[in-house]
């Protein structure tokens, strides 16, 4: 919605399906293809900081 197009439209020009990206978005699905990251990295302009997630420890065993 930031990039002001659809999610449908965003699929299309980075060749995947927008169920795919919608699971991306939500975090249900954490890999993508290095070509697909960068299509979509390209089509909305964006740094690799503001697409991947911020990693985080699992917590400690006890």
């Amino acid at each position: 919605m930031q990039a002001g197009m659809e999610v449908q439209q965003l699929a299309d020009l980075v060749g995947i399906t927008a169920n795919y990206l919608r699971k991306l978005e939500r975090g249900a699905r954490t890999r993508m293809r290095p070509g697909h990251y960068q299509a979509l990295r390209a089509a909305l302009d964006a740094h690799q900081t503001e697409l991947l997630a911020p990693h985080t420890d699992p917590p400690e065993r006890k």
